[in-house]
């Protein structure tokens, strides 16, 4: 009975953990590092937290470098918001 507790707490906290340590790198880079000269509004570090918080880490990620991609000088800008499952928004921190 305790081995199935545990297993089933490291299968719910173990995803939670990594967005949580994901989110919090972010937010650090964003108060401590950045110098807020992206085109686009949300800037690419809060779009990458947003989609982070939305569709899991590794899609985040994918979605937030994608984004930094096209965050370029020959680039447009302008809003472009991030991604939301309507259903599923949790956010943690």
């Amino acid at each position: 009975m305790l081995k199935e507790n545990v297993r089933y707490l490291r299968k719910k906290l173990r995803p939670r953990l990594l967005k949580g340590i994901c989110i919090r790198m972010i937010s650090f880079y964003q108060r401590k590092l950045s110098r807020h000269t992206c085109l686009f509004e949300p800037t690419c570090s809060e779009y990458t937290k947003r989609c982070i918080n939305n569709f899991g880490v590794l899609a985040g990620i994918v979605l937030g470098m994608w984004r930094i991609l096209r965050c370029n000088p020959f680039g447009k800008g302008g809003i472009d918001p991030a991604p939301e499952r309507y259903f599923k928004a949790r956010w943690l921190v």
